[in-house]
């Protein structure tokens, strides 16, 4: 009784160890084998789901283009001119902002208004002193003219024979001519005088005018100039229009309506990254291989690996001519055509440099390459849909590049390697072929190894 229930618990275990070294591949084609192995060197057998599960691709080795490349790593950054914060240079109150963060903008598009007292008093005896001088004009000449009648009067009365008029008379009419003379002249140095002020409150409101612009400010009129550009506004004295003077995308907005605002402070930013520079360090020991390489090609790549997609290109324009004592290090700027907008500022980059390039070299992806220590193997294709098997083959580098890797040895064009999912692929377990009069090998144990 106690055997058979021994004997009975022992079936289950033996069947489950048999198929736990029945090979994993063994009813994925049609190729016989003797057994599954752990020898990373032994071919392997791949079911189309574990295929489809390593993302397993092959390709054909053939001639092909290979580059020296030299990698860094740099930081994105806006171009200098094409970040802008909008701000006052007159303190005052926000009255309006016509824009949001995100929102694109347009070259001379007014996107906010600013009140400012300053201005305002500016505008105001502007008007006085202009109001001045136009009652001037008209009061001047009719004192002038009341001044020569008045003298012409006093001569006549003067010239009249047989004193008929009184000597008084006389006296008083050219006293007032003289009176009216002196007021006139008076006037006319008001007038003179009030002309002075106005020139130079225009003078000033023209600097004003000026210093706006610098502000990417435009005071405001009530009805505009032919020009675009007026001077002052009767409706809301001090009130400036605040245009972009960039096209691009509110990047931040960083007052409200209402809020007091002293000069210089930036009410929005807008930015333009259509283009964009990146930053990097080149170590002093590299220096020799970059040479001469400014205006050299740039890949740009926002993931560290080699494998990463390639994101934008540009051109390396600056290499410094310093090195940085603490770092030990040359500063290097890449200009990168940002269209697409893949690239924001801050951001960091992988950048391949482009050294030199041959044009006739057998290659292979980088991603077919496997490497254990400092040794280098791909695996080739043998056969055809049921029937095929990887093989391991120990190959031979060259000059490689963040895509292609030169191989001197070990391939030669007509081959075909695995060149995505090479890696999970050395992880499989093999087969032993098997031969003809040649009897099956043990299987092996958890461990890898035979008994």
């Amino acid at each position: 009784m106690t055997h058979s229930r021994v004997l009975t618990l022992m079936i289950p275990i033996v069947f489950a160890v048999t198929l736990a070294f029945i090979p994993a591949h063994g009813h994925d084609g049609h190729v016989k084998s003797a057994g599954s192995t752990f020898d990373p060197n032994s071919p392997k057998h791949v079911s189309q789901a574990t295929a489809s599960a390593i993302d397993l691709k092959t390709a054909e080795v053939d001639f092909g283009q290979v580059e020296d490349v030299l990698r860094l790593s740099g930081i994105v950054r806006a171009l200098p001119d094409s970040l802008v914060a909008i701000s006052p240079i007159y303190p005052g109150v926000i009255r309006s902002i016509s824009v949001q963060p995100g929102d694109k903008v347009t070259k001379g598009m007014v996107v906010g208004e600013f009140e400012s007292p300053e201005v305002a008093s500016l505008q105001f005896d502007l008007k006085r002193a202009e109001s001045q001088v136009a009652s001037l004009e008209i009061e001047v000449p009719s004192l002038v003219r009341s001044a020569e009648i008045a003298q012409a009067v006093a001569q006549r009365l003067s010239s009249t024979t047989g004193g008929s008029v009184a000597a008084n008379v006389i006296a008083q009419r050219q006293s007032d001519a003289l009176k009216i003379q002196s007021e006139a002249a008076s006037r006319q140095i008001a007038l003179l005088q009030a002309r002075s002020d106005v020139d130079s409150l225009r003078r000033r409101v023209a600097t004003t005018q000026a210093t706006a612009d610098v502000g990417n400010g435009m005071i405001r009129d009530a009805v505009e100039g032919p020009n675009g550009r007026p001077l002052e506004n009767t409706a809301i004295p001090g009130l400036i229009r605040f245009t972009s003077p960039i096209d691009g995308v509110v990047v931040s907005r960083l007052a409200i309506l209402g809020q007091s605002v002293a000069t210089g402070v930036a009410i929005l930013t807008i930015g333009n990254f259509q283009s964009v520079q990146i930053d990097g360090e080149l170590p002093e020991g590299l220096l020799d291989r970059l040479g001469s390489a400014q205006g050299a090609e740039v890949r740009v790549r926002t993931g560290s690996s080699a494998k990463s997609a390639v994101v934008a290109q540009g051109t390396l324009r600056f290499i410094s001519p310093t090195i940085d004592l603490t770092k030990r290090t040359a500063h290097v700027i890449v200009d990168v055509d940002n269209t697409s907008g893949a690239l924001r500022p801050g951001q960091f980059v992988d950048l391949s440099v482009v050294l030199n390039r041959n044009e006739s070299a057998v290659v292979v992806p980088a991603s077919a390459i496997v490497k254990d220590g400092p040794l280098q193997f791909v695996f080739i294709v043998e056969g055809k849909d049921d029937s095929m098997v990887f093989i391991k083959r120990d190959v031979e580098a060259g000059v490689f590049d963040d895509r292609m890797v030169e191989i001197k040895q070990g391939l030669v064009p007509g081959d075909f390697v695995v060149t995505s999912g090479a890696f999970s692929l050395s992880q499989l377990r093999g087969f032993v072929p098997e031969t003809q009069g040649a009897p099956a090998p043990e299987p092996a144990n958890a461990h890898g190894h035979t008994h």
